[in-house]
């Protein structure tokens, strides 16, 4: 850690020392052209303001930059948006979101997640599938805190908000092909323009096939290899006083199932002694045996209607919303070639909602937005785990137990926001978010053990404040102060309960309180760009998946956390042919409280996921070569410190993950006349073994390995 504090320094140091020799050299010449630090809209507030005007820690980052970094799932996000953890498993299964301390660590759709997702700021519901692909993406914006005021339900930690091209008044297109190893080939394209005077329209569609990282050695199936296929189609018509926008999407995915491995020395926990004995040797990392043909499918569509209307009263915005996502999984739940249990699932999540809000300002220094919003949800999912004699427990080997539930969710919520300034510098912005959530499970568990049927219901409502004060000290230079409120609704237990009393118990909605001071600065003619927020974040009725007994466990309200952190980003151009990038987040979450039924107390632990330091730095140089166009150089350095999986926070190997780094790089040529670049990448350049997420269970613990060395080359062309 030494080390890289030093190097840390050192690049600060570089990248301010080269801003001041930039803005000596520009001041002796002013007759060139200043190159300024890329500026970002973003609608975090629901309207466009550049990134710097918003008093909230928003991490923004543009379709280019997600280009650039080669970031094309929601997945690879965390390599760009610091304080960020995404721990996903297999294509989509699950995605364990964590920022600030707040997130989820359960499977299934009886918990709602502390993160929530937005696409074209409509919520995304349920737990599995998350992972879809992104492309002919405009920006997506990582919402840092509670984001309940101007959000959809459960952004009690924050809001990763995905924004999508719309369309053109004008024609282009693009088109994106990548070939790499490991068999990967990806194609991304996009379509734009006008219909006739008043009918616009966008086309998109994105397809990727990759083999998987990891050999099955048993010779069974695939093992993480991908084939989905994604399309999203929008029609704008736009009229005198508005425009209404018709977005459809699709996706379809059929995959192999998730490349987890027993990662541990100690392998007694999910597998018997004798078959243990009997394993084939020769497993690496990326290497095991299997003897489950898995596979993760998805089917996912989706329709969204968009009216924007001017009104005497203000400007109106109407968001209604279908989404229906099919997911089915089977898993060799072990990670070995021995029959011991398997896990298959399958789940339909069907979600409608409904925004209204209205919008306007008042003279010139009053501004105010207020809204209606309504969700349903209807999930239904079956879970079927099969033991065989393999099966560490003798008397339920080569059994059946399985898990159907269906959760209905009605939310109903009034949210509204207004902002005063008091004068041109000083701003007041106070809102707030009333939400009444409703849920309704039916649930039946057969098989080995106690057979059931439950019927809960359960009923929570909250109301969350937020209260900002900002103030501009110079045109340049911003600072602010906040206190916000989460509310995260509660639920019912995850999957396979042991007891009817257990099944038949809701949870507690989770509360997030945040503090938040910070700067927004830009500094020698917005050729340097410095941000800072320090916040503080506390968790109360904190949703915990504990153990109450012997192979018993549940979810209730046994945590509370807190979180003290600084979240630090700069980007500067000191020259114009050099662009410099630094984020970081530096935390401390921990158990305040962890009620763990009469055994040892996790107070003071660290909470899951959520590391002490996350890096993100970048650095892209432009190379001019005359009338042949331009060869830019970018190099990426991500990295994270000590990660825990586990409450108890084992430190055994394969139980945790150590601190590391990543290394990609990227060198991309543009002609000097075309509309045409190549580029030649590679992620991973160290081949750093790594793991996306790891499962703790007693002793052993299930890994799904990161991803190691992959390289490839990129066609892009624009078409007008």
């Amino acid at each position: 850690m030494v080390s890289f504090q030093r190097r840390l320094r050192h690049v600060l140091l570089t990248s301010v020392s080269l801003a001041c020799a930039a803005a000596t050299a520009h001041a002796q010449a002013p007759a060139v052209e200043i190159q300024t630090v890329e500026e970002l809209i973003v609608t975090a507030q629901k309207r466009s303001e550049n990134l710097q005007d918003v008093p909230i820690s928003i991490t923004a980052i543009s379709g280019d930059t997600l280009a650039k970094s080669g970031v094309t799932n929601l997945d690879n996000l965390q390599r760009l948006a610091p304080g960020l953890t995404i721990s996903s498993v297999g294509s989509g299964f699950v995605s364990y979101t964590y920022l600030r301390g707040g997130g989820t660590n359960q499977i299934d759709a009886g918990s709602d997640p502390s993160v929530a997702y937005f696409i074209d700021e409509v919520y995304i519901g349920g737990t599995a599938g998350l992972q879809f692909d992104l492309f002919d993406i405009d920006r997506v914006e990582v919402l840092k805190g509670p984001q309940g005021t101007l959000f959809g339900r459960n952004a009690a930690a924050g809001a990763i908000s995905i924004a999508t091209k719309r369309p053109s008044e004008t024609f282009a297109g693009n088109l994106s092909a990548e070939v790499g190893n490991y068999n990967a080939v990806t194609l991304r394209g996009g379509i734009t323009g006008p219909i006739s005077d008043n009918l616009l329209y966008r086309l998109s569609v994105g397809v990727k096939r990759r083999d998987g990282f990891t050999d099955n050695l048993a010779g069974t199936g695939e093992v993480g290899d991908i084939k989905s296929y994604g399309a999203r189609g929008q029609l704008e018509w736009v009229f005198e006083d508005g425009s209404f926008l018709l977005t459809t999407e699709a996706l379809r995915g059929r995959n192999g199932m998730t490349n987890q491995f027993l990662a541990t020395t100690n392998k007694t926990g999910l597998v018997s002694a004798a078959a243990i004995a009997a394993l084939p040797p020769g497993e690496s990392f990326y290497k095991h045996y299997y003897n489950v043909a898995g596979y993760e499918d998805q089917d996912l569509g989706a329709v969204t209607g968009r009216l924007e209307l001017a009104t005497p009263l203000g400007d109106l915005t109407s968001i209604t919303a279908y989404r229906q996502n099919l997911f089915a999984r089977l898993q060799d739940q072990d990670g070995t070639v021995a029959a011991s249990f398997q896990l298959q699932s399958k789940e339909r999540n069907r979600t409608f909602s409904q925004e209204i809000r209205l919008a306007n300002e008042v003279g010139e220094n009053f501004r105010w937005i207020a809204g209606l919003y309504y969700f349903h949800g209807d999930s239904r999912q079956r879970f079927d785990v099969t033991t065989g004699p393999a099966f560490p427990v003798p008397v339920a080997q080569n059994a059946v137990r399985f898990d159907a539930s269906e959760i209905v969710t009605k939310s109903y919520a009034l949210f509204g926001q207004a902002t005063y300034d008091f004068t041109p510098e000083l701003s007041l912005t106070v809102g707030g978010r009333y939400t009444n959530d409703r849920k309704e499970n039916q649930r039946t568990v057969k098989g080995l053990g106690p057979a059931f049927s439950v019927n809960p219901e359960a009923k929570w409502d909250s109301f969350d404040p937020a209260v900002t004060l900002d103030y501009a000290v110079t045109p340049d230079i911003m600072a602010y102060a906040s206190y916000r409120r989460g509310f995260k609704s509660g639920g019912f237990q995850t999957l396979l309960p042991a007891t009817a009393a257990i099944a038949g118990a809701p949870f507690l909605p989770e509360q997030v309180t945040s503090y938040e001071i910070g700067l927004k600065t830009a500094w020698f003619e917005r050729r340097l760009i410095a941000n800072a927020a320090l916040y503080r974040s506390d968790i109360t009725d904190q949703q915990i998946l504990r153990i109450t007994g012997p192979a018993l466990q549940t979810i209730d309200n046994a945590g509370e956390t807190r979180t003290d952190g600084l979240d630090l980003s700069i980007n500067a151009r000191p020259i114009p042919e050099l662009r410099l990038g630094a984020d970081m987040t530096f935390q401390t979450a921990r158990f305040d409280v962890y009620d763990n039924a009469g055994a040892a107390s996790f107070k003071g632990h660290s909470q899951l996921r959520s590391p002490d330091f996350m890096g993100a730095f970048s650095a892209e140089y432009d190379i001019e070569l005359g009338d042949q166009g331009k060869l830019t150089l970018r190099g990426e350095y991500l990295v994270r410190s000590r990660t825990f999986f586990d409450a108890a926070n084992t430190r055994v190997d394969g139980t945790y993950q150590p601190g590391y780094g990543l290394v990609n790089a990227r060198a991309t040529y543009a002609p000097g006349e075309g509309d045409w670049q190549v580029s030649v990448w590679g992620k991973n350049l160290g081949d750093e073994e790594y793991f996306r997420n790891l499962t703790p269970s007693g002793a052993t613990s299930l890994g799904v390995p990161g991803d190691p060395l992959t390289f490839g080359v990129t066609l892009d062309v624009n078409f007008r």
